[in-house]
């Protein structure tokens, strides 16, 4: 990138940087355009510039997030032996990141979501399942399930019981939600296992 290029892209990573500063402390509602421009120390001419809206500086924001996580669960491919160990090492990843990150991910699958941020993070994540899980992980599963239904399915579900875990106050851990995710989608879509099946009984009880 020139000098133009590097100065745009700082001041686009310094509004979400505030936004992100603002949000996790305060809370989406609670955060406008002029306190974020006012926490990065630049005008609400400049946001204008970058961002239509609010809701596509945390769009932005987020998608830095999903971006980042989706790298960490796509290179623990190689640590993986199993479908099924990989599913619930990459479960475990998801629902400890929507943990450390709760006010960001239930602006998406809260109770009171954006429907706007909603719509996002499903395309999102169903074009990340369809793209990579399904199409390049999971190759067999073609063969049972049209990979775009597969993919909405998955999608649903995980969208689902994060805002459940994340607003109620559940005895369930990340990893106790890792385990039983990958279960239940080993009975689904019929990942192969090595060794014994998960006992449900434990966590569900």
């Amino acid at each position: 990138m020139n000098r133009y290029e590097q100065r745009k892209a700082a001041t686009h990573q310094r509004l979400i940087e505030a936004a992100r500063e603002l949000i996790g402390t305060q809370g989406y509602e609670s955060v406008d355009i002029l306190d974020i421009t006012e926490r990065a120390n630049l005008s609400k001419a400049t946001f204008y510039q970058h961002f239509s809206n609010k809701e596509a500086c945390v769009r932005a924001l987020i998608l830095q997030g999903f971006e980042a996580l989706a790298q960490e669960i796509f290179d623990s491919e190689r640590e993986s032996r199993t479908q099924l160990e990989w599913a619930r090492d990459s479960f475990f990843k998801l629902f400890k990141w929507a943990d450390e990150n709760r006010r960001f991910v239930l602006i998406m699958v809260g109770g009171h979501a954006s429907s706007d941020l909603n719509a996002f993070g499903r395309a999102y994540m169903s074009q990340r399942i369809l793209q990579r899980i399904i199409t390049e992980r999971m190759p067999g599963l073609r063969e049972r399930v049209a990979p775009e239904i597969a993919a909405q399915f998955i999608t649903g579900a995980t969208i689902q019981m994060l805002g459940w875990w994340l607003e109620e106050d559940t005895p369930y851990s990340a990893e106790d939600m890792a385990i039983l995710m990958s279960e239940l989608f080993k009975r689904t879509f019929g990942l192969k296992l090595d060794g014994a099946d998960v006992e449900l009984e434990p966590i569900l009880s």
